[in-house]
């Protein structure tokens, strides 16, 4: 059985969390690392994969963007596929385990 990292470093965890990142990232500034990401995946996604598993991933730090009326917090985009990937995976955790719940009580 797959360890939780192992789940998340998985290609259909990561592929889901990769689409999620550019169709949510789309109209971002030219500029934003989210392009760099999508133009270098094929090269980023085996070490990103190999980070994870190793234990070797670090996220970077949380950027605050301050404008007039709100601040942001800004993640990097492979820190936010991470995060994506890890959120997909505990919702797929909880859903099973609310079913199983579920199915006791009926």
């Amino acid at each position: 059985m797959p360890t939780l990292i192992e789940k998340i470093a998985s290609d259909e965890v990561i592929d889901t969390a990769y689409q999620w990142l550019c169709k949510k990232r789309e109209h971002y500034h030219p500029n934003a690392d989210v392009w760099q990401v999508r133009r270098w995946w094929h090269e980023k996604k085996p070490i990103l994969l190999a980070q994870i598993l190793s234990g070797n991933f670090q996220f970077r730090e949380l950027r605050l963007i301050r404008g007039e009326e709100k601040l942001i917090e800004w993640w990097s985009s492979l820190d936010a596929l991470v995060l994506k990937a890890i959120t997909i995976l505990g919702t797929r955790v909880y859903t099973q385990k609310d079913m199983q719940v579920n199915a006791y009580i009926i």
